[in-house]
Parts: structure tokens; sequence; C-alpha cells
């Protein structure tokens, strides 16, 4: 006498679970692989480049817009020369491209606290005769519009690399900040950055 188990009833469902299960597990398998470089010509570790780097080869920026005003001056901004330089320096040196809450800020009538502050590595640096070069490039996403067409607000990517005298670099972890372009007589002019 043979015992045979009922056969489990299938949903439509389960049916396409159990065919999409193993093509999202595939899919990620491959995203995986490329991202990491899956074939032996695959660049070293140092040599990895990061996706917004690749922008660099786009068009330079156009310092007259305010997008490329926040651009320019947040990039001379988060460039530093230890060596040569004290922490804040970086803004004396851009204050060409700069509005007139952020010059006041410099001229010291704003509390010490809006100053920017480098890093902590700063005098390590130094000692190392090392530089910190900036990368800047505004985002795709555009804020909403301001009541006040003097005034725009852009969301700026700023990557830093360390470069060391023997040419060894060290990307420093990015950041974006949210800038605040103001037009003023002299054009658009950055007046804030958080």
């Amino acid at each position: 006498m043979s015992t045979q188990r009922p056969r489990p009833t299938i949903t439509w469902w389960d049916r396409t679970r159990i065919r999409t299960i193993p093509a999202v597990m595939l899919v990620a398998v491959l995203t995986s692989v490329a991202a990491c470089g899956g074939g032996s010509d695959s660049a070293r570790p140092d040599q990895v480049t990061s996706t917004t780097r690749l922008l660099e080869a786009a068009v330079a920026t156009d310092p007259t817009t305010p997008d490329g005003v926040a651009v320019v001056a947040l990039r001379e901004i988060y460039s530093w020369n230890p060596v040569t330089e004290e922490p804040g320096d970086s803004l004396q040196r851009a204050r060409t491209w700069l509005g007139p809450s952020m010059i006041r800020m410099l001229d010291g009538s704003a509390d010490e606290s809006d100053t920017p502050k480098p890093s902590l590595q700063w005098a390590d640096w130094a000692k190392a005769k090392a530089h910190v070069t900036a990368f800047t490039f505004a985002s795709g996403d555009t804020a909403p519009p301001s009541p006040d067409p003097a005034v725009a607000q852009y969301k700026i990517g700023i990557e830093q690399t360390v470069v060391y005298p023997s040419g060894r670099t060290e990307p420093l972890p990015p950041s974006t900040v949210i800038a605040t372009v103001v037009q003023t007589t002299r054009g658009w002019r950055l007046d804030a950055f958080r």
C-alpha cells in the first residue's frame, strides 16, 4: 500500500517569487562584480576613481553663473596649503567670490564659530609638506525657487585629496554643502554655505 503525499499547491504569487528571486540575486551579483572591476584588468585600489571625479572631464565651470560662482568659491575655500597658510586663509583667497555676509564674517563682525573649520590633521600635513586640493561640482538636484530672484541655493559636492611631495595621494571623505549665492553689483557671489 503506497501512500502518496499530496502535491503542494503553488499559487500565482509563489510562482512569481520563485522566478523573481534568482533573477534579482543574479543582477545583484553582476552589479557587485562590475562595481568591483570583476576582470583581471581591473584598476588597483590606489587607482580607483570616484564617479564624481569623472565630471572633471566636463566643460569648465562658468564663474559668471550663480552655480558656477558657488563651485569656484568653494573650490578655493576647500583647497588648503598647510605649509604656508593658517586655517582660514583659504577664505581670504576666495574673497573675490564672496558676498556681503561672508565678507562681514571675514572682517570680524561675525562670530568666530561661523568660520569653516579645517581638518584636525592640518599640523600633520604641514609637517609632511602636503597640500589639499579640492574638486567641487554642482549637484543636479535643484533647490526650490527662491521668492527673491537675487538669491539662489545649490547643493555643491566637495572631494578633497591630500597630495604629498612624493606624489602619493590620499582622498578625504567627500562632503556636500548647501551654498547660498546672492546677486551683487559685482555679479553673483557666495554668501553662505552649510
